[in-house]
């Protein structure tokens, strides 16, 4: 069986006080490990490619979730265990053959690489599983106050809660109004501003009505799941 969440920060953690080895160029011994995974593919890179449940770069890792870049000299690649907010447990990024916790952004801008953001699984195994306490925000609910144009939030009793939740997203991606209080229905403005994240997260269309892939994005960054 896997290790997952708090248990695989454990042992990262006590490998940074008291490593069981040297890890020098073993970042994805050191995080298969870390979840208690067999071994599988070459590097870091091939690992990667061969993700089933890659989430990108557009939100934050969570707590003990494998963290991607690709690139280097020889394209090995290199990955990490996230230990929430935007840190991680590396090796070899502070000293040779060691562990230490370090900022994500600190291996990108040090060592130069391909940040290409984090997975559920590594090695074929999947190791995280979102929480069903992370509130839901059904697809189908904000679709269709969009498309109707809900005018006021008491038009829109029935799905204002998921309303509210994606508005807040939006909000804090500096998309919409953060001044105003949110309301909880969707007008033109709300659909606009959808529209950009749709630009900064997918191909296309960019039409301001959410689909899965955009939706899940932006609730993997602000705290939410997307049901449908």
């Amino acid at each position: 069986m896997a290790r997952t969440g708090t248990a695989a920060l454990e042992w990262c953690a006590n490998e940074v006080a008291h490593p069981s080895r040297d890890w020098y160029n073993w970042c994805l011994v050191f995080s298969r490990r870390a979840f208690g995974v067999a071994a599988k593919y070459p590097d870091a890179t091939k690992a990667w490619q061969n993700t089933q449940f890659k989430k990108g770069t557009t939100s934050t890792p969570p707590e003990a979730v494998p963290v991607w870049w690709t690139g280097g000299s020889s394209n090995h690649g290199h990955v990490v265990v996230s230990a929430g907010n935007g840190y991680c447990y590396s090796t070899d990024i502070l000293r040779h053959g060691k562990v230490d916790k370090v900022k994500i952004s600190f291996i990108t801008l040090h060592w130069g690489l391909n940040y290409r953001g984090w997975s559920e699984d590594i090695n074929d195994v999947k190791v995280y599983t979102p929480s069903a306490n992370v509130p839901a925000v059904d697809l189908s609910n904000v679709r269709d106050a969009i498309i109707r144009n809900y005018p006021l939030p008491k038009l829109a009793e029935q799905n204002q809660p998921d309303i509210l939740r994606v508005e807040h997203a939006l909000q804090a991606e500096n998309l919409l109004d953060n001044t105003k209080p949110s309301e909880g229905f969707s007008g033109q403005v709300w659909r606009q501003a959808y529209a950009k994240w749709q630009r900064s997260t997918v191909p296309g269309p960019y039409d301001g009505i959410p689909g899965i892939r955009s939706l899940t994005l932006l609730g993997n960054k602000y705290g939410f799941r997307v049901v449908q």
